[in-house]
């Protein structure tokens, strides 16, 4: 398996570069996060990859970021999900943002990426949400690296998140509204907001939802 490459970028397009390592090209699929921070042509470049074996084809896909090819092998794991759905939703949404819409289960937000219909949203939040942990980890640098039962979350973010979303729920509104809420919030509150600030915030945006 190729794990990453190393070597000088010698093409560049929309979707995919060619890394040559030592005279042999090596072509990659990258998504638009990865394919806008690349150096310039014929600079040395480092791209972790995924490599995926087809029938009739075997496919590279590199990243510069060790988060969204962890992301990327997670999102193909999940039924119905191919490289290409992958590397879309990657080129539409950072790392951050996916993890924290599976941990809160936001279908909204997860149905304006490309190719996801409702059905494939619920599906990436069921068959995710449990393996969230172990994303976090290695994007940290630590591959495969799960939250143990009972272990504090891997990202206080995300539990500050998924606490308020759990305090919604309990104050009797629906899950849909509670999402719904804490994603119309989300631009204006801090990065690190608490469960409580969170909260505030997404009960003062439903009453003035509910009062226009």
């Amino acid at each position: 398996m190729i794990a990453h490459l190393r070597g000088r970028l010698h093409a560049a397009g929309p979707d995919q570069v060619v890394v040559d390592v030592g005279g042999v090209g090596y072509r990659a699929y990258v998504p638009a996060s990865t394919r806008s921070r690349l150096p310039a042509t014929g600079r040395e470049v480092f791209l972790y990859t995924s490599l995926q074996v087809r029938e009739e084809s075997l496919t590279l896909y590199g990243f510069l970021d060790p988060a969204e090819l962890e992301l990327f092998e997670a999102l193909i794991g999940v039924s119905g999900i191919g490289p290409k759905v992958a590397l879309a939703i990657l080129s539409a949404a950072s790392p951050e943002e996916l993890r924290r819409a599976i941990a809160l289960g936001d279908v909204a937000f997860l149905t304006r990426l490309p190719h996801v219909g409702k059905k494939t949203a619920q599906r990436l939040v069921l068959e995710l949400k449990e393996k969230l942990g172990g994303v976090a980890g290695a994007a940290r640098g630590q591959p495969g690296a799960a939250a143990a039962p009972g272990a504090a979350p891997a990202d206080p973010v995300l539990q500050a998140w998924s606490e308020a979303m759990e305090a919604l729920v309990s104050l009797g509104y629906s899950r849909a509204e509670a999402s719904e809420a804490l994603e119309q919030v989300r631009p204006g509150v801090p990065p690190g907001a608490d469960t409580a600030e969170l909260v505030r915030a997404a009960l003062r945006w439903l009453g003035a939802a509910r009062s226009r």
